[in-house]
């Protein structure tokens, strides 16, 4: 009876991994751009490329403590003397001129005089009076110890790519360019939403038959991971009303998202498929050909992505990475949402199960010299990759090739 309501409800929509993630990022367009302050852009993604305004570095430096030097105009044997003629300190804004034979003490990261041909380190020379000895060795190396102006990065580079989150070393190229804030896409706010009367919040007192869930601190954490933003996150029960009020609360709120766990399946308490049609949901898939993914929906809700999960908390990690998180990336201007497949070997035998879809299973990736291995993840591992084991293909053997998503950097 709860199958024939089901198709009644929403003929079954099921469709490949890819297919589905091909749908996801199809139906979602960047959100609206904000300007912050480069305090605030850590992890960003800028709405255009942001080019170099000054080359860097911006004047001719030193990159050691010794001394500027012209041509050399007396010789004493296997070495050149030097007239010394003053002093220029790192931070000095003043611009000398060496003639041949003269030569200047100056710092690291000083302006060089003009006419120099080179800076030659302390430690190779030597003061006699008013004059610097410097063997003629020190005088035919490569190395002139000048960085020169644009050397690094020339005027009118690309220094923040659009769609590239903005690391650190990004910040840093946009400070040292005269940038205070950029216009970046403003972050996705997610309401997180787990169903399951058997639920009880992190924290309060636990009753015989129920278990705390954890879904809620779980999604909080890979969404704030992704860049986004969670606006709340509330436990309900099984029930019609309580569920159906708790997704009218939530959109009065106007996320830009919204995640559930929970509540889809065949049985006579999973009712949010259901309770979505009630509330004039369009659906794009509702089963994968993917375990696990049975169970789960996307749609709109009211112009809202939704995401409905399965409820045990393997299965919403891995689908979170497959399918959550390339939908977060799009709303945030992210060129190319999803990671590449990439082949790793396994150390360790992999049962893929019995079903004929594709199967997905945490995994630990390691790299060893040039080469990716990866093993399945055990109860207490952190997950740092995902892998993807066709159905043909019922075990692996070690040193099997397995393709791999990575979802973090390597332990």
């Amino acid at each position: 009876m709860d199958a024939i309501l089901r198709d009644s409800l929403h003929p079954q929509l099921s469709l490949s991994l890819a297919k589905a993630q091909q749908r996801i990022v199809h139906s979602l367009t960047p959100l609206a751009p904000e300007t912050v302050s480069l305090d605030l852009a850590l992890g960003r993604l800028p709405v255009r490329s942001i080019k170099s305004t000054l080359p860097k570095p911006s004047f001719c430096q030193s990159t050691r403590d010794g001394y500027a030097i012209c041509d050399s105009l007396s010789q004493q044997g296997k070495k050149a003397a030097f007239r010394l003629i003053g002093e220029v300190a790192a931070g000095s804004l003043e611009s000398l001129t060496l003639c041949p034979g003269e030569a200047v003490r100056i710092m690291t990261g000083a302006l060089v005089p003009i006419g120099c041909r080179r800076v030659v380190p302390f430690e190779v020379c030597r003061e006699e009076g008013e004059a610097v000895i410097i063997p003629d060795a020190a005088l035919a190396g490569a190395n002139s110890f000048i960085r020169r102006r644009g050397q690094d990065l020339p005027k009118g580079r690309v220094i923040a790519g659009h769609g590239k989150r903005l690391s650190p070393d990004h910040l840093l190229l946009l400070a040292e360019n005269g940038w205070s804030t950029v216009d970046v896409y403003q972050r996705p706010g997610v309401a997180i939403l787990c169903t399951g009367s058997e639920l009880v919040y992190p924290g309060r007192k636990l009753l015989q038959g129920q278990k705390v869930s954890g879904n809620g601190v779980l999604l909080r954490a890979l969404v704030e991971e992704e860049g986004g933003e969670c606006l709340n996150v509330d436990t309900v029960a099984d029930t019609t009303d309580e569920i159906v009020a708790a997704l009218e609360d939530i959109l009065t709120g106007k996320p830009d998202m919204i995640l559930t766990t929970g509540g889809m399946g065949p049985g006579k308490f999973d009712l949010l498929e259901r309770i979505f049609a009630r509330l004039g949901g369009d659906v794009v898939y509702n089963s994968l050909q993917v375990r696990p993914g049975k169970s789960t929906m996307y749609g709109h809700l009211a112009g809202i992505p939704l995401f409905a999960l399965p409820g045990p908390p393997p299965a919403v990690r891995l689908l979170f990475h497959e399918l959550v998180a390339p939908g977060l990336c799009k709303l945030q201007g992210m060129r190319r949402p999803f990671s590449p497949l990439v082949k790793a070997r396994s150390l360790e035998p992999i049962s893929a199960g019995k079903s004929h879809h594709l199967n997905l299973k945490g995994g630990v990736a390691i790299l060893k010299d040039t080469t990716l291995f990866v093993r399945p993840a055990g109860r207490q591992d952190t997950i740092n990759a995902i892998l993807h084991i066709t159905g043909r293909k019922t075990t692996c053997a070690v040193d099997d090739v397995v393709p791999v998503r990575l979802t973090r950097s390597f332990m």
